[in-house]
């Protein structure tokens, strides 16, 4: 998988993968223009994405009824360093569920890839260029 990330002006940078692209920006208070998502609200919305993603696949190979699925995150940030130190998700699921079906909902939404790889850490290495 790749994805490329370019800026546009400012803060402002356009995110493009397959095709398709997505807007992100700061808040205006912060420099930017306000015209994307934050980088951060990207992050909460891919772990929210991919836990309701893995879920309701889990759920259909099972056949198991899940109708609605509605995840809500909010992050935790610390400032040093800044960063998010704790996410907290709210998952609501409505179908015709026992008490199993919902442990085992839970269970398989926080084994998404996104959700391993916050949870346990990633490598990351950076390469840099600088031109004239």
């Amino acid at each position: 998988m790749q994805v490329e990330v370019e800026r546009l002006v400012g803060k402002h940078f356009e995110v493009r993968a397959r095709g398709l692209t997505v807007d992100v920006d700061e808040l205006e208070e912060a420099g930017g223009s306000g015209r994307g998502f934050r980088p951060t609200e990207l992050l909460l919305g891919a772990l929210g994405a991919c836990m309701a993603g893995t879920m309701l696949t889990f759920a259909a190979n099972e056949s198991i009824p899940v109708e609605e699925v509605v995840v809500r995150l909010e992050d935790r940030v610390a400032q040093h360093p800044k960063r998010i130190d704790g996410i907290r998700v709210e998952m609501s699921v409505d179908g015709d569920l026992s008490e199993r079906h919902v442990a085992s909902l839970r269970r398989v939404a926080a084994a998404c890839k996104i959700h391993n790889t916050v949870t346990t850490g990633v490598a990351i290495e950076l390469t840099f260029e600088a031109g004239a």
